[in-house]
């Protein structure tokens, strides 16, 4: 009983720091040697990796295009490693490399080697955090950014990303750690790529074609014009209606008249004439001839 005791693995919140070279598999093999062979050197000649090494708080485990370093002492000191690895890799833009820390529970355990390995969910989210992580980055978990935080110096270096899915499903939260001259200050692309498809942002939703967006901004420049117009429509025509009132000639005396004014002078001298020939007509008609009365003589016919 009590050996089992002693070979059950037991879990404890460990501080890990994944590193990996950005483009490992894209390098000659030659070259995938060297990169790793220097990368090597500038971890084992930092300080935080000396001193936890002699304080028996480090395990390095090799990844293949990098390395995990589980500290088990101050949370302090993978973010120290991260910051001077970050400065010596300035001088080598040769080697791009990306960082990811978390602090989580792990176990230790023996590999088909009999040597000591660890495992767990923190050596997995750190990972994930690292991948999230473009050439430069050194990313962290909101649960490591937490309890570093509580130390005054670490506060500025410290830039919340927001919360992004990685595999299976997991959501970590990001958290971008930099200064003037160390890490990258700009965001990582997946983080990007989620702010510009998430609900809510000002960018078109994801999936509209090309025609479709056109389509609905048109519509939408449309309804616009056409609340304006029912709105203001009233307002413009009167002050349109007040500008012609305002800017049409007066008329003067010698105007020539208009189209109606000349029907109705022809209408007025039509009946005028037919008023006078009437008349005319009246005074050369003959004047009837009367009867003599008996006895009485006859008017001689007026002389020519």
């Amino acid at each position: 009983m009590e050996g089992d005791e002693k070979t059950k693995p037991r879990l404890e919140i460990a501080h890990v720091l994944f590193i990996d070279i950005v483009g490992y598999s894209k390098l000659l093999t030659d070259e995938q040697s060297e990169a790793l062979q220097e990368l090597n050197q500038i971890v084992r000649n930092t300080e935080a990796v000396r001193e936890a090494e002699a304080a028996g708080h480090l395990i390095i485990l090799p990844t293949g295009d990098g390395m995990a370093l589980v500290f088990t002492g101050s949370v302090e000191r993978p973010a120290e490693c991260a910051l001077e690895v970050s400065r010596a890799l300035r001088a080598q833009p040769s080697l791009p490399v990306r960082m990811g820390i978390h602090s989580g529970p792990v176990q230790h355990v023996r590999d088909a080697n009999t040597r000591e390995n660890i495992s767990g969910v923190g050596i997995n989210i750190a990972h994930r955090v690292m991948d999230c992580g473009d050439a430069g980055h050194i990313l962290v978990s909101k649960r490591f950014a937490d309890d570093l935080a509580q130390h005054r110096r670490w506060q500025r270096y410290l830039h919340e990303l927001g919360d992004v899915e990685v595999k299976h499903g997991v959501v970590v939260s990001l958290v971008n750690l930099y200064a003037e001259t160390i890490g990258n200050p700009a965001p990582p692309a997946c983080v990007a790529e989620v702010r510009r498809t998430a609900p809510g942002a000002t960018t078109t939703r994801k999936g509209l074609s090309p025609v479709a967006r056109a389509t609905f901004i048109i519509a939408a420049l449309l309804l616009t014009l056409a609340i304006v117009s029912v709105i203001f429509a009233p307002a413009i025509m009167r002050s349109i209606d007040k500008n012609r009132a305002t800017s049409a000639p007066q008329p003067s005396a010698t105007a020539s008249p208009s189209f109606s004014d000349a029907i109705q002078n022809m209408v007025k001298q039509r009946i005028t004439d037919e008023l006078q020939k009437g008349l005319s007509g009246k005074s050369n008609a003959p004047t009837p001839r009367v009867a003599p009365t008996p006895g009485s003589q006859p008017t001689p016919p007026p002389r020519p």
